[in-house]
């Protein structure tokens, strides 16, 4: 009986498309797990522009300082976001297309920089900085009315019907 003995390539031509497929599908599932086709409301972002965007934002700790704002809601198909002041951020992802409807994510006492500009999107600023635009003055959690600003120096609200809240903001421009 003679003995059939492998060579090295038959090994290589099986292991490399092996390999290849692992890595794509590594690939998938890391792309799927860090992507924002799993937002949900209340995840917090660090974005740097609002509209239109072909790359998914940073996914950031809501107590950070650059996590500027939170998902009040999340809509497919072309549905509008929920009443309210939200900044939309639509996003062509790989596994699908959505809007994600955003809330700035601020506590009592936050100052931010570009709150008055349409695509840029606000950050949060030491209130001694200078190129500050805006300061926020209350937050009203659980409350969807502009009447929650009526007892502060606002000049600008923000009202989220989802969840509801308003931000009672103070801006000198």
């Amino acid at each position: 009986m003679t003995e059939h003995k492998r060579s090295k390539w038959f090994w290589v031509g099986i292991l490399v498309p092996v390999a290849i497929v692992l890595l794509i599908a590594t690939s998938w599932i890391v792309g799927y797990v860090s992507s924002t086709d799993n937002a949900e409301a209340g995840d917090c972002y660090a974005i740097t522009t609002f509209g239109n965007v072909g790359v998914d934002p940073a996914k950031a700790d809501c107590g950070s300082a650059e996590a500027n704002t939170k998902v009040g809601a999340r809509t497919e198909g072309g549905v509008a976001c929920p009443d309210g002041e939200y900044d939309e951020l639509t996003v062509d992802g790989m596994f699908s297309s959505y809007k994600l409807c955003m809330m700035i994510n601020a506590k009592q006492g936050d100052c931010l920089v570009n709150f008055l500009a349409d695509t840029v999107a606000y950050q949060k600023v030491a209130c001694t900085d200078p190129t500050k635009d805006a300061e926020i003055v209350k937050v009203a959690d659980g409350v969807a009315s502009d009447k929650a600003c009526e007892d502060t120096q606002a000049t600008h609200l923000e009202v989220y019907s989802t969840p509801p809240s308003t931000l009672c903001i103070k801006s000198g421009k």
